[in-house]
């Protein structure tokens, strides 16, 4: 104990050094805690003051009303798929020269169908004298009614996608003319 009564200035003053330096050292490590929570909360807070969990609950209710308007764009489009199933999407037409004594090709026969092969094949026969219209009822792509050969031309053109590039389909027929899409190129 002695010797601690010799030095006891020397230890007051050395534990005062220390004492100093963890004051210095935890000011040291208030200063850091303080910028790292204001780095932290503007992390956490956005652009318009809100905290992370109201940004969440923001973006949980627009996510929610975004699926809402996505399931009912969905169902319109099935309706809008339903409701053209029902449009004339096939159609064709064969021209052709009907009798002997007219020529310039007059007559036709048109293929009118929609998306389920329903619909009808109008005729028109055009001679010098009269002009005569038919028309056929399609059904799943098949008439309830004879068809004329250039009926069932016009029409296996539609079933097939519609007007063709063909020039004709048979040597008798040479003289007939295919009504061509125009290209989209």
């Amino acid at each position: 104990m002695e010797f601690l009564r010799a030095y006891t200035l020397e230890i007051v003053f050395g534990l005062a050094l220390l004492v100093i330096l963890q004051f210095i050292m935890l000011a040291n490590q208030g200063g850091r805690i303080n910028r790292l929570h204001k780095l932290l909360r503007s992390l956490l807070t956005g652009p318009e003051g809100e905290d992370l969990a109201e940004q969440l609950k923001r973006s949980m209710q627009e996510s929610t009303k975004a699926q809402e308007q996505s399931k009912t764009l969905e169902a319109q489009m099935q309706a809008l798929r339903a409701a053209l199933q029902s449009c004339t999407q096939l159609c064709a037409m064969v021209r052709y020269d009907a009798y002997g004594d007219v020529s310039g090709q007059q007559s036709f026969s048109l293929a009118l169908l929609d998306g389920n092969r329903n619909g009808v094949v109008l005729t028109a026969l055009y001679g010098r004298h009269d002009t005569r219209c038919f028309a056929k009822p399609v059904d799943s792509g098949i008439s309830s009614q004879t068809l004329s050969d250039e009926e069932n031309e016009a029409l296996a053109q539609a079933l097939g996608g519609g007007f063709t590039h063909a020039a004709s389909a048979s040597a008798e027929s040479r003289k007939r003319r295919f009504l061509k899409r125009p290209s989209s190129e």
